[in-house]
């Protein structure tokens, strides 16, 4: 599975202006426990690559007594060997090469490139964010190795150190991974080990650091260094290697007789897409904080997390990362370019075709929601039921705003064929699924949008809706199953709850890009299908007996 990597270089969207590296990617939102209506700890991240997802199942594996595992970057070189395994986690798997995921225990990770400052980037380092071989991936490690977030920052950690930090596809970029468990959160922030490192050297390969995101809080991730100032004496709240002042004083990065801010040490100031969007995510989840936006990344720093003014839900996150700054001073939507006769155009849009936007003289902003997105997810943990239950995501092919979020667990067994088999990025399939979330995409922001996105709307809006009522019934039926069978029988009973889920999405996806193509793309709306499709109601299948995977 970690070989297909084709298409990852496009991934990155990197710009190397000056001496610093401006890295404009991904988007990751975190709440905390108390922060949340029901006590779940919850995190939000979109791959924005411009590419359509993949996502697949990783078994859990059982390892000899003493059996080494080499490290390897393409499944032949060895580079190395891992520390003695005695087994690796079940996990659900998102992106080429893992760019985040979530496991049998409710760890999940994302990833965001951010900014790293000029000397720190070292060509001979062995690990990366993600790689063509879990066993040089950090994500793919920590999700394959760690019960939580913290062993999983310090898991991830000990390998920077170890092994040397290298972001394979982005040698001049850090990066920061937002890592959550069933109860907390953290962002851990790399960066390279300075350009002369080598792993004779003794010294540590990388230099990272750690802030926990308070429980009672939202923090925002958005392709810039977002840790200020570290207190190493709060253990429960920061973590870091050893040489994060060292380092800095060595290189003429700081001076020890000023405050150590992490960001301003270490990272670069970013870019108006990066402060907009954290900005955006820490205003909409505390508005009474009243955060004033210049776009200006010399200026416009937030702090770390804020407290909500109301409890956060899975409904707030999706609703989250769909927003495109409707209703704020940076709305393009309501330029005065797209509005005729005081009404809003069809064609008014927060990103589109390029040409449009020339043609009327408006500069889009980078915005949360973006046609970029390869996949969205929401991870959810709650630590009140067993994990297996507990813990799951809610995924969504392609961007947020015109894709259905689907509940996963990673308990399940499998997936189904059409969700698990990598897209074609040559050749448009109607059969897969990828290609029938990148098409109503497609058509949204290449046709009457405003038009499109209300007929995409009423598709996923009470689907979404119908399958977070079902939570509490699933959750009820699924204890009673375990309880009845053990954990054989709630992996069978989840797996055919999800298959139903993801059968009944898939279906509908592809009736949605004809109905489309007939409303909007071949003009005969006269003929075209006479409703939209539905997503099915789910299904909550019985005790030790297969039902119906989806229904009317």
């Amino acid at each position: 599975m970690f070989r297909r990597i084709a298409g990852l270089l496009a991934v990155l969207c990197i710009l190397l202006p000056g001496t610093r590296t401006q890295v404009a990617a991904c988007t990751t939102i975190m709440a905390g426990r108390q922060a949340t209506a029901d006590g779940s700890v919850l995190m939000s991240s979109s791959c924005d690559g411009d590419r359509m997802g993949y996502i697949y199942l990783v078994p859990a594996r059982e390892y000899a007594s003493g059996e080494r595992v080499a490290m390897s970057r393409n499944g032949r070189d060895v580079v190395g060997y891992l520390p003695p395994l005695e087994r690796t986690y079940r996990c659900i798997i998102l992106g080429h090469g893992a760019l985040g995921g979530m496991n049998e225990h409710g760890v999940s990770i994302g990833i965001e490139y951010i900014p790293m400052r000029a000397g720190l980037a070292s060509t001979n380092g062995l690990v990366s964010p993600y790689s063509n071989h879990w066993t040089t991936s950090l994500i793919a490690n920590g999700l394959m190795r760690a019960k939580t977030a913290r062993e999983a920052v310090r898991l991830i950690g000990a390998m920077v150190e170890q092994h040397g930090f290298l972001y394979t596809w982005a040698p001049l970029a850090g990066v920061a991974l937002p890592i959550a468990d069933r109860n907390e959160i953290w962002l851990l922030e790399i960066f390279g080990p300075e350009e002369n490192w080598t792993p004779e050297s003794g010294t540590p390969g990388g230099v990272w650091c750690a802030q926990r995101v308070r429980d009672d809080a939202v923090g925002v991730s958005a392709n810039r260094s977002r840790i200020g100032r570290v207190d190493l004496e709060n253990r429960d709240h920061f973590m870091a290697s050893p040489n994060l002042f060292t380092l800095a004083k060595r290189l003429g990065f700081w001076n020890e007789k000023e405050p150590f801010v992490w960001s301003e040490v270490y990272g670069g100031a970013g870019s108006r897409g990066n402060v907009l969007r954290e900005w955006r995510a820490l205003s909409l989840a505390a508005p009474s904080k009243n955060l004033a936006a210049t776009g200006n990344p010399n200026t416009d720093r937030y702090p770390f997390s804020v407290q909500p003014d109301r409890p956060v839900t899975v409904e707030t996150l999706i609703d989250w990362m769909r927003d495109g700054y409707e209703g704020t001073d940076f709305d393009i939507t309501a330029h005065p370019a797209f509005h005729v006769d005081g009404n809003k155009s069809p064609l008014a849009r927060t990103s589109g075709p390029r040409e449009l936007f020339d043609l009327l003289d408006i500069a889009p902003e980078r915005t949360i929601n973006t046609p970029a997105s390869t996949y969205v997810f929401v991870a959810q943990a709650r630590a009140g039921l067993p994990a297996g239950i507990g813990n799951q995501i809610w995924f969504a092919y392609g961007p947020a705003h015109t894709s259905c979020f689907v509940p996963i667990y990673p308990a399940v067994s499998e997936l189904p064929a059409s969700w698990v088999r990598p897209p074609n990025f040559a050749r448009i399939d109607r059969r897969q699924v990828q290609w029938n979330f990148r098409l109503v995409s497609n058509l949204a922001n290449q046709l009457r949008y405003q038009d499109v996105i209300q007929d995409v709307r009423q598709v996923i809006e009470p689907a979404e809706a119908a399958f977070r009522n079902a939570q509490r019934d699933v959750d009820i039926a699924a204890l009673h199953v375990f309880q009845r069978e053990g954990h054989t029988g709630l992996e069978r009973f989840l797996t055919e709850y999800v298959h139903g889920c993801l059968t009944e999405v898939e279906t509908a996806y592809r009736d949605l890009v004809d109905y489309l193509m007939f409303q909007y793309l071949y003009d005969r709306a006269a003929i075209a299908p006479a409703e939209l499709p539905t997503i099915g109601r789910p299904v909550i299948p019985g005790p030790g007996e297969k039902s119906e995977t989806s229904g009317p």
